[in-house]
């Protein structure tokens, strides 16, 4: 595909003026806040404010059950500006949500007096420096309640979410609570359920006053159905409808977590549906009339083993273009053991998955995402928690740029020759858009997800030096090379382009490789450290990523390499860990 100079131009000029030259980035961190051993934090929510960041939820010793709430507030590139908690082992708080109110915010959560056995639905106000300026239990206090959601409403006030306990058949309903602007309760209304567990996850009042609702209804065990309602604006139910997905051990307890409404005036759904800890994350649009439009589960081995996993998803966004990003977690294959790990996930407007990445604090533990949102540069912040040797467990925040990376674009390439074609092979990464310029006044755009390399034809021998332009977000990044026709540059390409995951492994091995179209025959070898080998398997030689049985190897260290007509290309080491060995 040819381009413009004019467009080469703008292009090169919006980039150099969008760089930053600063160490530090705005686009993109990952930190992780709290103390260390004995203390644990969890950060379940987030929002976004004109000069940073707002999260927080919970502070709890690893051997007592009594929290502290933990509030934080950090500038642009992560960096606390100031905190605020309770160690008050006689009191215990924990925040679920909060709403910002310009200069002023407000949280929901649960809390209680240690020496009575019920929590209380919790609301506390802070000033911006986080200074309280009122706090309060709401509700009835005859049940132990909890809040998960709390919204702004039209006149000032708040509308809260959540459980009240009924202790005496020992099931939770659903409660939501009006409140004014000074926490005041103004009405509640309980839907209750005469078998199982009624939950609100997440509320928002609409332009008219009304109110609508998410959550799950009839949970117990293996049983339950996403639910959402809709109420008038005294919260009386005006409809209510149910959603059940059959997923995991032929099981339906189903959760609704998060809504956000759509431009048809549907709503895109996400939570969770199968087997408590065996839930698979779902993301669900219905229309205006509350039918199913499309489903998105996530896939439910992973890894490829078959083994049980979790995964949940927590909150989706709309974008302009009417694509969904949404967030969660779910559980992969790491160090021999199953992990959870930060999910951060795009669709189209249909549903279809476009890319999705994983995060994870440490390679040796679990990494949660709890709380997202969409931040004005057009990136994302996901708070969580990160566990991790020696820390326990801390609030974790990780911010991405537009296409969910945490570090700048990476521009890459390789080049094979056929007498005067030369054909490019893109090993770029962290980019979605890439220009080559081929050095003799042509150029072609190319993709990250393109499969078929490009091939463009010389007039002469060269040299030429080609380059290629790796965009992500207004960032850039080029690499150039000078080139010669004929050079085999096969090797290279087969170096840059292999590597193995997860490493270590466990009965599955995962390859990326790309091979020039004239290879057949390409062979895997795993051999040990003596360089015997064990075994050999065919590649596929048109599929850049592989995924390779490995039950047969025990623990410990091999060597995997690429291997054509008798001569190793590339070679990388991996380690085998057997769980339960």
């Amino acid at each position: 595909m040819m381009i413009s100079k004019t467009f080469k131009l703008i292009v090169l000029f919006t980039l150099m003026t969008t760089s930053s030259l600063l160490g530090q980035s705005s686009k993109y961190f990952k930190k992780n806040y709290g103390d260390s051993l004995p203390m644990y934090e969890d950060g379940l929510f987030i929002q976004v404010l004109s000069d940073g960041y707002l999260t927080g939820g919970g502070k709890f010793f690893q051997t007592q059950i009594e929290r502290a709430y933990y509030v934080i507030k950090v500038n642009e590139f992560g960096d606390v500006i100031h905190e605020k908690t309770n160690i008050d082992t006689s009191i215990t708080y924990v925040i679920h949500s909060a709403v910002s109110n310009g200069a002023t915010w407000t949280f929901a959560g649960l809390g209680k007096v240690n020496t009575d056995i019920k929590y209380k639905h919790f609301v506390m106000k802070m000033d911006s420096s986080s200074n309280i300026l009122w706090a309060k239990f709401v509700g009835d206090s005859t049940f132990s309640s909890r809040s998960y959601s709390i919204g702004n409403t039209l006149d000032g006030g708040y509308i809260l979410g959540g459980y009240s306990l009924d202790t005496a058949i020992n099931y939770s309903r659903g409660a939501l609570m009006k409140l004014d602007s000074l926490g005041n309760e103004q009405w509640t209304r309980i839907y209750p359920s005469l078998v199982a567990n009624n939950v609100i996850y997440h509320v928002e009042q609409n332009p008219d006053s009304t109110f609508t609702f998410v959550g799950g209804k009839d949970l117990w065990v293996s049983n339950g159905d996403m639910w959402i309602v809709h109420t008038d604006e005294n919260g009386f139910e005006v409809s209510s409808q149910i959603y059940e997905f059959v997923t995991v051990l032929n099981s339906d307890y189903n959760v609704a977590l998060h809504f956000t409404k759509t431009a048809d005036n549907g709503h895109i759904i996400s939570g969770s549906t199968g087997f408590l800890n065996l839930c698979r994350g779902i993301i669900f649009k219905i229309d205006s009339t509350g039918q199913v439009v499309w489903e998105k589960i996530m896939a439910q081995f992973p890894d490829g083993s078959g083994n049980p996993w979790q995964s949940d998803i927590v909150k989706s966004v709309i974008l302009p273009d009417q694509s969904i990003v949404s967030a969660g977690l779910i559980t992969v294959n790491a160090n021999g053991n199953m992990q959870s790990r930060a999910l951060l996930i795009k669709l189209d407007s249909t549903g279809n998955e476009l890319w999705r990445q994983l995060f994870a604090y440490n390679n040796q533990a679990n990494t949660y995402g709890y709380a997202m949102e969409a931040t004005p540069d057009g990136g994302f912040i996901i708070a969580g928690r990160g566990e991790g040797p020696n820390i326990g467990a801390d609030l974790y925040l990780i911010k991405t740029n537009c296409l969910g990376f945490t570090q700048e674009p990476k521009a890459n390439f390789s080049v094979i020759w056929n007498g005067n074609m030369a054909t490019f092979y893109n090993l770029s990464g962290r980019a979605d858009t890439c220009i080559y310029y081929f050095g003799d006044g042509d150029s072609a755009i190319v993709h990250l997800t393109d499969t078929i390399p490009v091939v463009h034809t010389y007039s002469g021998p060269g040299p030429y030096q080609p380059y290629l332009l790796a965009f992500a977000c207004g960032e850039i990044d080029t690499l150039y090379q000078t080139i010669y026709s004929g050079l085999d540059d096969t090797k290279s390409l087969i170096e840059k382009s292999f590597s193995i995951y997860p490493n270590p492994a466990n009965d599955k091995l995962n390859i990326s490789i790309t091979l020039p179209e004239s290879f057949k025959n390409v062979n895997l070898l795993f051999t040990d450290l003596t360089g015997r080998t064990i075994v050999i398997r065919k590649l596929n030689e048109n599929a850049r990523e592989q995924e390779i049985d490995i039950s047969f190897l025990m623990s410990g260290s091999y060597l995997v390499s690429v291997e054509h007509n008798g001569a190793v290309l590339s070679t990388r080491r991996m380690a085998v860990v057997k769980t339960g060995m």
